[in-house]
């Protein structure tokens, strides 16, 4: 030990030694202010440089004889070698100029030559004398056996007890702080901490204890497993993943617990109020929509506050489950807004509750971003009187402006998009509403369960009928023909067709050459010159788009040229087609929301992705339908960063544990957390939470 007093792992990364101001300045813009947080900055990789091999012994025969398969100059596996620089020389080819520094290095039983290509500052960083530790492939050269731009570290005497291990830890430079400095700083806390045991006996069986697996993942011991450590699956991994999801999963329990303890209003039902309900409806309900409308109105009448998720595949009608929702609450005198996340999305909405109230669409009101002052005025006052009973609205909702008179229920469709404090604002304009939130990407079960465990759950698992199978087609850029005829076929027999581009204008993608919205629709006028067309994208005021969608909903416009605006919420029938330009752009479970588009009346539709690479990973479209497996399938190539698209999303930010491959151990977290708050916490685990909940960022909902 270094003979100072041990520390626990919430002291300041100060207290160590060999951090002066820069280092510590740059460690804490990078958010590592305490020894946890910088033991939990894990190398990003493990070089397995195997045993120390003696110079004498390296083995020159499988070159010599073609034995194991090597040719005459061919690599073989890596080796680790140790010796001393005997001899340093620099030369340049004749023919390219090139740069070769050659070192000769001996260890006492046998030499070995080092080169080194273009990089002839070498000759001021090594001198003779200096001790080396060098990893690389073996090669035979015309003077006999070599390493050929090995990696190397330079050692003294004294380092190499320490330091000469099997696995050396490749740690990300943060400012001064190299990988070599970074892992001296691990190895000086690490000598310091004393780290406390939160995990209860039941996940901490068969796994190391905090300070040992911390010391097993800064420097890995010689039998460690070299799969398992890549994979992040080591005991060590493991154990501190373990803790990440055992505080994760005590939060979720715990603002579960509290809600249930929560006095919610009580929506009355009647015969009646059924009878009404039943009346707006413009067809029969699936089973899977009444089993969800149940669960939701067993929650309004409960007398605790709801906290629902509803979630289910392109077209299961959540819509409709969510509007019922809001007539339960606005037909016994309260008020019930439905929050989107986008202008062109409210509207969709607005148009397809407008036709479900029919003669009393007055009592619905729209609150857009982009609304007229004088317009924006009057919705407000129609929201805070109460003569809006609906109110559908983007991010404008959460304004102060805005009060309702009294709001009993908010929806939130797509609800990862939004932050913790919009929701909580608009949470707060009701006092404590009811909650219902949407998710348009369907979450497998056991993800959904553990990361939105204060929700309760219901899921649309079939579709309405009538809705038609989409075909699904891959086709090569080669043969992008192939589309665009299955496109002027759509059209001729009076349908429409949507095409998607990835980006808006040739600079979005940087160095990437893809084909830009401009492009495509100068291609298409070429191909289709006598077709109505439209062009909608991001970067149009909210007006324009509207009026362009409108013309194509209208079917006065026939082709459909998009960024992924129309991801969601379009509803147009007659499209009976789409084609998706450089389709490897996309997530498979935005493609999956993409085709959702077409299939929506009463002909048979087709989905085309073009793309010349990634074709295994978009096969999955083609081969299946299923929203649930798609997006299981695309959480494991992309994780939940990526697949839930946002940081906001309350997704936490783990730094050892991966939603994806620690599925298993989540649910073990899960029963452990609600066995852990029945048993009751001490004041010292409630401290422990609290620290991790603001270190893993984790979302409040409710």
């Amino acid at each position: 030990m270094s003979g100072f007093p041990n520390l626990p792992l919430i002291a300041k990364v100060t207290v160590l030694r060999g951090l002066g101001p820069a280092r510590a300045a740059a460690l804490q813009e990078a958010g590592i202010e305490t020894l946890r947080d910088l033991l939990l900055g894990l190398p990003y990789r493990y070089v397995d440089r195997g045993e120390l091999t003696p110079l004498g012994k390296l083995d020159t025969w499988g070159f010599e004889h073609g034995g194991g398969g090597f040719g005459p100059a061919e690599a073989r596996e890596p080796i680790t070698v140790l010796g001393t620089i005997t001899d340093l020389r620099q030369a340049a080819t004749r023919v390219r100029r090139m740069m070769i520094t050659e070192v000769l290095l001996e260890d006492g039983s046998g030499s070995l030559r080092l080169l080194f290509f273009n990089q002839p500052w070498l000759a001021k960083s090594l001198k003779a004398g200096d001790r080396l530790l060098a990893w690389g492939p073996l090669s035979m050269g015309r003077a006999g056996l070599e390493l050929r731009s090995p990696a190397f570290e330079r050692f003294s005497k004294e380092d190499e007890g320490a330091w000469i291990k099997r696995f050396l830890p490749l740690y990300r430079r943060i400012g001064p702080l190299s990988s070599r400095v970074r892992a001296q700083v691990a190895q000086e806390a690490l000598s310091r901490v004393d780290p406390e045991e939160w995990l209860p006996l039941e996940l901490r069986k068969e796994l190391p204890g905090p300070l040992e697996a911390l010391r097993h993942l800064h420097q890995p011991p010689e039998d460690a497993d070299p799969q398992a450590l890549a994979a992040g699956l080591s005991p060590a991994h493991q154990r501190m993943a373990a803790e990440e999801l055992f505080a994760f999963a005590l939060g979720i329990s715990l603002r579960r617990a509290g809600r249930l303890q929560r006095r919610g209003r009580v929506v009355p039902t009647s015969p009646e109020l059924r009878e009404r309900l039943r009346a707006y409806l413009p067809f029969p309900l699936t089973g899977a929509q009444r089993r969800a409308f149940k669960e939701i109105v067993g929650d309004l009448t409960s007398g605790r506050v709801m906290h629902r998720l509803l979630q289910g595949d392109v077209g299961s009608g959540k819509t409709l489950v969510a509007f019922l929702s809001l007539a339960m609450v606005a037909e016994t005198g309260g008020q019930g807004a439905f929050l989107v996340p986008t202008e062109v999305l409210a509207r969709q909405h607005a148009q397809s509750l407008s036709r479900y109230l029919g003669g009393e669409g007055g009592r619905l009101q729209v609150l857009l971003g982009g609304m007229k002052a004088a317009e924006k005025r009057a919705a407000l006052a129609r929201i805070a009187s109460g003569e809006a009973a609906y109110v559908v609205g983007t991010h404008a909702l959460f304004q102060e402006a805005v009060a309702f008179q009294d709001l009993r229920l908010a929806v939130v469709d797509e609800q990862h998009r939004f932050g913790v404090k919009q929701r909580e604002a608009l949470k707060e304009k009701g006092g404590d509403p009811h909650f219902l939130v949407m998710s348009a990407t369907p979450i497998p079960r056991s993800l959904a369960l553990s990361l939105f465990g204060d929700l309760e759950q219901s899921v649309l698992d079939e579709l309405p009928p009538g809705r038609q199978p989409i075909k699904t087609h891959l086709v090569d850029p080669d043969h992008a023909e192939r589309a665009w005829e299955r496109v002027r076929r759509e059209l001729a027999e009076g349908r429409q067709a949507y095409v998607v581009s990835p980006s808006i204008d040739p600079t979005d993608e940087g160095k990437v050459q893809l084909r830009d919205i401009q492009a495509m629709e100068a291609l298409l006028r070429g191909i289709f010159p006598d077709t109505p067309l439209e062009v909608v994208h991001g970067r149009l005021k909210a007006d324009e788009m509207t009026a362009r969608m409108q013309r194509f909903v209208r079917g006065e416009a026939k082709l459909l040229v998009a960024t992924t605006v129309i991801e969601v919420g379009v509803d147009v029938p007659n499209a009976t087609v789409m084609v998706v330009d450089h389709a490897e752009r996309f997530g498979l479970s935005q493609l999956h929301q993409l085709r959702g588009r077409v299939g929506r009346g009463a002909h048979a539709s087709h989905f085309v992705m073009i793309s010349g690479s990634e074709t295994e990973r978009l096969r999955i479209l083609v081969q299946t339908q299923d929203g649930f497996r798609i997006a299981q399938k695309d959480l494991e190539l992309r994780g939940p960063g990526e697949f839930f698209g946002t940081r906001q999303s309350g997704v936490p930010q783990f730094q050892v544990a991966d939603l994806v491959r620690d599925r298993r151990l989540l649910e073990r977290c899960r029963e452990a957390a609600e066995r852990a708050l029945a048993a009751g916490l001490t004041e010292a685990q409630q401290a422990w939470l609290q620290r991790e909940q603001v270190r893993l960022k984790l979302a409040e909902v409710g």
